[in-house]
């Protein structure tokens, strides 16, 4: 397992590193028709930033099917985001088990997923990689804080590890575990971004929350099927 949250990890920082190699390439042919037209810049970042950061917030999840399973498949954690009710390899398996009364109804999930956590966590982002450029302490090359941003990618890759292993694996026990250090590398992520720039930071805290509803939902769901094989 953690050896693929790292593979993924790299594989998420490389997306973020050439993001910003191809950013540099066309700012430095800046002038130079028609390649002027490529170095041009929305909201504050070059538009293959925008695309690598859009990748790794959106499609982390295809990174790592494809790192571990070739790219085969859909990755679990997908189907989970996009068919909230629908459970590989056993569809009655989630449905089964015995869950709290607060338990939020399947449409919550990709509503929060897709248009609450993933554009904040963007933006968040945005903000970072701004505040990094403009200071002369953002860290790492090119004013990119790799420290942070790794802390980030592994958040995410541990994000799609706890998918395979709590739905694609039915691992509710091994489930508890991941997603309790997936939860704090979040919060150690907000907390990184705020030592750059509060507003990044602030906007990481939607996504910390519903983690934490997350998190408590399936520490819940242990121990109240701790009778079944998990």
């Amino acid at each position: 397992i953690f050896a693929g949250v790292i593979l993924e990890t790299f594989g998420l920082l490389g997306v973020v590193a050439l993001g910003n190699l191809l950013s540099s390439t066309f700012k430095t042919q800046q002038g130079k028709a028609p390649v002027s037209l490529l170095a041009k810049e929305l909201g504050g970042l070059h538009w293959m930033q925008w695309i690598s950061l859009s990748f790794i917030v959106f499609n982390s999840s295809f990174l790592s099917s494809f790192l571990t399973e070739g790219g085969k498949f859909m990755s679990v954690a997908t189907n989970q985001i996009l068919k909230p009710n629908t459970i590989p390899n056993d569809p009655e398996w989630y449905q089964n088990l015995q869950k709290p009364k607060w338990n939020p109804p399947g449409f919550v999930f990709p509503i929060m997923w897709l248009i609450v956590s993933k554009p904040t966590q963007l933006l968040a982002l945005r903000q970072l990689l701004q505040t990094s450029a403009s200071t002369t302490n953002g860290g790492g090359s090119g004013g990119y804080p790799w420290n942070i941003l790794a802390v980030y990618c592994g958040h995410l890759a541990l994000g799609n590890s706890w998918n395979k292993v709590f739905f694609g694996c039915q691992r509710i026990g091994l489930g508890v575990f991941v997603i309790s250090i997936f939860f704090s590398m979040l919060c150690w992520s907000a907390y990184l971004f705020r030592t750059v720039d509060s507003t990044a930071g602030n906007l990481l805290l939607p996504t910390c929350a519903w983690v934490f509803v997350a998190t408590s939902l399936n520490w819940s769901i242990f121990f109240l099927n701790k009778d079944k094989k998990v």
